[in-house]
C-alpha cells in the first residue's frame, strides 16, 4: 500500500471518526496515529516563522508540500501561476496599491511556499467539531449554524467559472467554541457527489488559540461526507504563494478575495488581493467544470445551548439606513448567465441577522450581520 493511501486513509480516520470506524481506539493507538499525521503534514523547511500572535509558519519546498501527497495527485503538474491566454482565471475585484494582509513581517525565499505548521490541537480540534460551513439554500441543518446571504444561481445548462468580491474584514469578540466568519463558495450538486470550493475570513476559537480573524480556504468533493478539511489539514489545496497562506491573521479594513477556473489547467485558484494563494486541483474535487451556485455572506455557529455570535461587524444591516454593518462591494461572478438570485438568512428577526441587497458606485453589492444572541 502506498505511503500516499496510508496517509488519506489516516487522516480520514482522524478528522472524520462517526463516519467511519465501527470500533473504538484506544487512547494510546490514537496519540500515535495523531504523531503520524503530523509528521506526514509538517514537511521540512528551509525556515520558520512566527507572527505576532504566535502561530508558527513553515517555508517549506513547493513541489514538496504535503498537498502533492494526495493520492489523486500523484502525477499532479504544479502550476506555478495563472495562464496567459485570453480565457484565463479571473483575479477578481480590483484592490490596485493594497498590500496582502498577512501579520506577517517576513516572506519565504524563493521556491518555498508558506505553509501553517499544523499541532496535535489542531487535528484534536478538527476532529471534533461539525463540517465547517456547510450550508443550506434558505436554511440550515447543522444544528446552532445560522448565515445571511446572497445566493446566485446560474441558468439551467450553464456554470459559474468565476466569483469574487471585496469583503469587509472586522475584528470581532468570538467567545470560545464558536465561529463568525465571511466567505465565498462554488457549489456543484449537479453530480451524486456535492463540490464545494470555498474561502474567506473567520474569527473562530473553536477551531483556532483565539478568535484573531484569519483567511481561510475550505474544500470537499462529497458534501463533507469523506472528504476535504479545513486549510491544511489534510492534502488538498495546493499552496504558490511565499507570503500568504491559509491560516495568516487579517488585519482590519478589506480584502479582495476571488475563486476562479484557470482556462488551460482546469484548477481552481484562490487569490487574495489579486494575488494567486493556491488552487484546489481538478481531480480533487470530481474535475468540476464548473458551479451552479454560488453563494457569499456571513455564517456563525455555536455549540447548541449557546446563544449565537456576532456576525460580521455585529450591527445589523436596516433597509434603506446607512449602518455600520458589514459589506460584500463588487460582487461578481462569470462563466454563466445569472438564473436567479436572492438575499437570504434563518433567522426571522432582522435585528438579530439581516442581509440587505444595496448599490453604488462600487457595483453591486449588500450588507449583512448582526449581533447574533439567538
Amino acid at each position: 500500500m502506498s505511503c500516499s493511501l496510508i496517509f488519506m486513509m489516516l487522516l480520514s480516520c482522524l478528522l472524520l471518526p462517526s463516519a467511519r470506524a465501527g470500533r473504538s481506539v484506544l487512547p494510546e493507538e490514537d496519540d500515535m496515529a495523531l504523531e503520524r499525521a503530523l509528521k506526514m503534514l509538517n514537511k521540512p523547511y528551509v525556515k520558520s516563522i512566527k507572527d505576532k500572535y504566535g502561530v508558527v509558519f513553515d517555508c517549506v519546498d513547493m513541489y514538496k508540500q504535503p498537498a502533492l501527497d494526495h493520492p489523486l495527485l500523484k502525477n499532479h503538474k504544479l502550476q506555478i501561476s495563472p495562464s496567459t491566454s485570453s480565457n484565463s482565471t479571473w483575479t477578481g475585484p480590483t484592490m490596485a496599491g493594497e498590500p496582502i494582509l498577512v501579520g506577517l513581517q517576513e516572506s519565504c525565499p524563493d521556491g518555498t511556499v508558506l505553509i501553517r505548521r499544523t499541532l496535535k490541537q489542531d487535528l484534536v480540534k478538527a476532529r471534533a467539531s461539525l463540517p465547517r460551513f456547510r450550508q443550506e439554500k434558505d436554511q440550515s441543518e447543522t444544528p446552532g449554524q445560522h448565515f445571511a446571504q446572497l445566493l446566485i444561481n446560474s441558468e439551467e445548462g450553464s456554470k459559474f467559472q468565476a466569483a469574487g468580491a471585496v469583503l469587509e474584514v472586522d475584528a470581532i469578540s468570538v467567545p470560545a467554541g464558536q465561529v463568525s466568519s465571511a466567505q465565498i463558495l462554488l457549489v456543484d450538486d449537479t453530480s451524486s457527489r456535492r463540490s464545494i470550493i470555498q474561502s474567506g475570513w473567520s474569527a473562530d476559537p473553536l477551531h483556532e488559540i483565539d478568535s484573531q480573524t484569519r483567511f481561510f480556504t475550505s474544500w470537499t468533493a462529497d458534501d463533507h461526507k469523506t472528504t476535504g478539511c479545513l486549510n491544511m489539514l489534510c492534502p488538498g489545496f495546493v499552496l504558490v504563494n511565499q507570503n500568504a497562506s491559509p491560516g495568516i491573521a487579517l488585519s482590519t479594513g478589506t480584502a479582495g478575495i476571488s475563486i476562479s477556473k484557470d482556462g488551460q489547467t482546469g484548477n481552481w485558484q484562490v487569490f487574495l488581493n489579486q494575488q494567486i494563494v493556491g488552487y484546489f486541483p481538478k481531480e480533487i474535487i470530481n474535475g468540476m467544470s464548473g458551479a451552479a451556485e454560488v453563494q457569499m455572506g456571513g455564517m456563525t455557529y455555536s455549540p447548541p445551548g449557546q446563544k449565537s455570535p456576532p456576525m460580521g461587524s455585529g450591527v445589523a444591516p436596516v433597509p434603506g439606513q446607512n449602518t455600520l454593518a458589514s459589506k460584500f462591494t463588487q460582487v461578481g461572478v462569470q462563466g454563466a448567465k445569472i438564473g436567479k438570485y436572492w438575499a437570504t438568512k434563518d433567522v426571522s428577526d432582522p435585528a438579530i441577522y439581516n442581509v440587505v441587497m444595496t448599490s453604488g458606485p462600487q457595483g453591486d453589492s449588500f450588507q449583512y450581520g448582526g449581533p447574533g444572541g439567538v
